[in-house]
């Protein structure tokens, strides 16, 4: 008979510790967060999608640098200048080094300053990322002989994709996991973008009409009289930082942005976000870079 009151009273401290146990507050999981995800990211524009859910998710609290986004501008590298009036020190397709624009970085000023913030030494040019002859210690092999959600098991945030175009020109963009990284779901997407929850992202300083009416309307404001005081006047950038999406057929996008050419850029709409489509189909070469090298 005590052995079984015994019992009981044990069963019922069980129980109640039990209950206990389940009220107590737990911590709320948090998703990982990347040094180069904080310093990428904080040059988006305020209220951007890929910002605001990066905070909520990892709890970073990182602030955008820039209200309207990091602009682009030729030859860019000193982001201490960023967003003041600056003549180019070359000329480009779009840049004229007799007229002043904001200045900004480029994309490759941009990607070695992320990989700086992360604490790597600044990357080597494009053209030589992509000789085939050098940093084979870095190349990222698998990345490039798969493509959608099987090419974003072969990379890790912060992997770099050289790109030579078809004129010649190059360009370089920083792979930052897939929509699902950023808590979305098949449920939160629009049902378009949902088939492509696990293709990979890609932040880089770009093109962008939006980013050029964006600041457009800045210049305006910040810069009225330039041409009447007799000053150069002030011209916006061609693009800015942006989130885009790989490997997704462009047929299968619903919406066309327009580029500062005025022509149809294939994207979603995201909680009000224009994210493009980057299609690598047409490109001259691509490389997948794990740069890793250290002050």
């Amino acid at each position: 008979m005590e052995e079984t009151l015994g019992m009981a009273k044990k069963s019922t401290c069980f129980v109640l510790l039990s209950v206990l146990f389940l009220l107590l507050p737990f911590p709320s999981v948090r998703a990982d967060r990347w040094r180069v995800l904080d310093a990428a990211l904080s040059m988006l524009e305020e209220g951007n999608p890929f910002l605001t859910r990066y905070n909520e998710d990892t709890g970073a609290g990182i602030e955008a640098r820039f209200s309207l986004g990091c602009p682009y501008f030729w030859g860019g590298r000193d982001v201490k200048k960023i967003p003041e009036p600056a003549f180019p020190a070359q000329s480009s397709e779009y840049y004229s080094t007799e007229k002043r624009y904001l200045y900004g970085l480029d994309c490759v000023g941009f990607t070695r300053w992320v990989m700086a913030e992360a604490g790597f030494a600044p990357h080597d040019t494009i053209s030589n990322l992509l000789n085939r002859g050098l940093y084979k210690e870095y190349a990222n092999y698998p990345a490039s002989k798969a493509t959608g959600k099987e090419r974003m098991t072969k990379l890790r945030v912060g992997d770099l994709l050289a790109i030579q175009h078809p004129s010649g020109g190059f360009h370089i963009a920083m792979y930052i996991g897939s929509l699902f990284d950023f808590g979305y779901t098949v449920k939160t997407l629009p049902e378009e973008l949902s088939p492509y929850l696990y293709y990979p992202l890609l932040i880089h300083c770009t093109g962008s009409g939006e980013y050029r009416e964006r600041y457009r309307r800045y210049i305006a404001e910040r810069f009225p009289d330039t041409e009447e005081s007799g000053e150069a006047a002030v011209l916006p950038p061609y693009g800015g930082v942006i989130v885009t999406i790989l490997d997704v057929p462009p047929s299968e996008a619903p919406y066309r942005a327009e580029d500062i050419d005025g022509q149809p850029v294939p994207c979603f709409i995201l909680e009000g976000y224009c994210l493009q489509i980057t299609d690598l189909a047409r490109e001259k070469q691509t490389r997948w870079i794990r740069w890793e090298q250290k002050p």
